[in-house]
């Protein structure tokens, strides 16, 4: 077995075929992880992986239809770019806040489950929006779907965590998130045929009773003895009492340093927010900025002993002292405003600038999801590949997250450019190394900090669509203004040498556990 760094062995009792189910904890053992990675993935380990695949394309089916749909509700609501950009935002600033807390139950709750319940809600609130009869209720649930798809990622991470070993994990998460661009493929070529013959509720419909079929597959799937490999972490032993609390402590468990601290915050972010009545929508996204980053920062202001008396705050108090997990903060927040420009914004790109026809332009759209697709799998394999040659798995991801960057910088010349083929190939190699830098990216989470996978994965991912949401007004707002898509692709097409940068000078190539011992 593999262990990370500074972590003890321990038992595992093993199934037919190589499976290994970790026994509880000895007394006096630490609370790393529920499970402990195989040294080398099983078969059935890898159709996991596809089928997390699978619920991760039906994720972005669900969440993409509005872009294709775009035309249409802009027409209905009489909405100029900038509101639709709010509309957009409905929809992941909720995924952003969500995100956080998603990560955390996900540590702690039995992820069979967890995933299963994301996924039927999401579901649910996708096919609701087929009926909303007014934007205000279209927007409520955008962002309900929001909350329920913030569950996707925090649950593909652990899960993979808990079944492949980190050698196999670039190419696992390459696989799972793989699912975000096939579902971005299948979106335009189920999308527009259905709203342009039958209405763009009816897409919402057909997308969203797909998720329920899923939901059957997957409890099918994880049944048996590999349900106990998903389980949460109350085989843990819980600290000890005396190591909790301290002579301050109040009934809710934080010492009232603490509640003082983040008090404060919740505080002046409902100031913020409640701003919205005197300067409009944009103080909503400056109130949620304060929130999210607010804790963080009181976290690792706050003393490690006034976290004690509650587990959420010291796992946020453990993770904001850890130098990789802020790197990693800048490398989310520059990749997933790429990303997330191209879903949401390309089908009107293509229609609006590009002068395509309604399914001309959504068909079109595939294109750059398939490049898409082969930088998820081939960033994942190329690091993998680098990696069992003998080159350390940071380095490996590093080297190809730099070929990645480059790539996207390709976005940057839409704008000068005039033929829609040679526009179609420069966005579809942007869209293959954005793919292909977030399946390395996924992996460097996964080594943060162990014991925390899914909070980290939950912070992280809430950052990144926090950012991207606060872009999509900023994009409608520029098109409104210059009547071009060309600025934003430039942009685009630049900011993920911020990650990068990040990445290549402050990970370093020893563990943080190593780096204190």
């Amino acid at each position: 077995m593999v262990f990370p760094p500074g972590c003890p062995a321990r038992a595992v009792v093993t199934l037919g075929r190589g499976e290994a189910l970790p026994v509880a904890q000895s007394v006096g053992e630490p609370d790393v992880a529920v499970t402990t990675s195989p040294t080398r993935a099983e078969p059935w380990a890898w159709g996991i992986c596809w089928l997390m695949f699978a619920s991760t394309a039906l994720n972005y089916m669900d969440r993409q239809s509005i872009s294709l749909v775009g035309s249409m509700i802009q027409k209905e609501f009489n909405l100029s770019f900038a509101d639709f950009g709010w509309v957009l935002a409905s929809f992941q600033l909720t995924y952003a806040v969500c995100q956080v807390p998603a990560g955390y139950l996900v540590d702690r709750w039995n992820v069979r489950w967890a995933y299963a319940g994301a996924v039927a809600f999401w579901s649910l609130a996708g096919m609701a929006a087929a009926f909303a009869p007014s934007l205000a209720v279209l927007m409520i649930l955008r962002a309900l779907l929001g909350v329920g798809e913030s569950f996707n990622w925090p649950c593909g991470l652990r899960a993979n965590a808990m079944i492949l070993p980190p050698a196999d994990r670039s190419l696992g998460n390459g696989i799972f998130n793989s699912g975000a661009a096939v579902g971005a493929v299948l979106t335009p070529l189920v999308v527009p045929i259905l709203a342009n013959k039958y209405g763009w509720r009816t897409a919402f419909m057909v997308v969203g009773i797909l998720g329920f079929l899923w939901v059957g597959v997957w409890l099918t799937v994880i049944s048996g003895p590999r349900r106990n490999i998903f389980a949460g972490r109350s085989a843990a032993k819980p600290r000890p009492a005396d190591d909790l609390v301290d002579e301050t402590e109040t009934p809710s468990g934080l010492s009232s340093q603490a509640i003082l601290g983040f008090g404060k915050v919740v505080v002046a972010a409902l100031l913020v927010a409640f701003s919205a009545y005197w300067f409009g929508r944009t103080a909503i996204w400056w109130g949620i900025t304060v929130l999210m980053v607010g804790l963080l920062l009181a976290a690792l202001a706050l003393p490690m002993q006034a976290l004690k008396g509650a587990d959420w705050a010291q796992s946020l108090g453990e993770i904001v002292r850890l130098r990789r997990f802020w790197i990693l903060v800048l490398a989310s927040i520059s990749i997933n405003i790429c990303w997330h420009f191209l879903v949401a914004w390309l089908p009107l790109f293509l229609i609006k600038d590009r002068g395509m026809a309604y399914l001309e332009g959504g068909l079109f759209s595939a294109i750059p999801f398939l490049a898409a697709d082969v930088g998820n799998i081939g960033g994942g394999a190329l690091s993998s590949f680098l990696a069992r040659r003998g080159m350390s798995a940071a380095r490996a991801r590093i080297l190809v997250i730099s070929c990645c960057t480059l790539l996207i910088t390709s976005g940057a010349l839409v704008g000068s450019v005039s033929n829609d083929t040679v526009v179609l190939i420069l966005i579809a190699v942007m869209a293959m190394g954005t793919a292909a830098f977030m399946a390395n990216y996924f992996a460097f989470i996964q080594e943060v900090s162990p014991r925390h996978t899914g909070l980290v994965a939950g912070i992280l991912g809430g950052l990144g669509n926090l950012f991207a949401a606060g872009f999509h007004p900023v994009v409608g707002w520029a098109k409104d203004t210059t009547g071009s898509f060309g600025i934003l692709f430039v942009v685009v097409g630049l900011i993920p040498y911020v990650g990068l940068g990040a990445l290549a000078l402050g990970w370093g190539t020893r563990s943080e556990e190593a780096e204190s011992s």
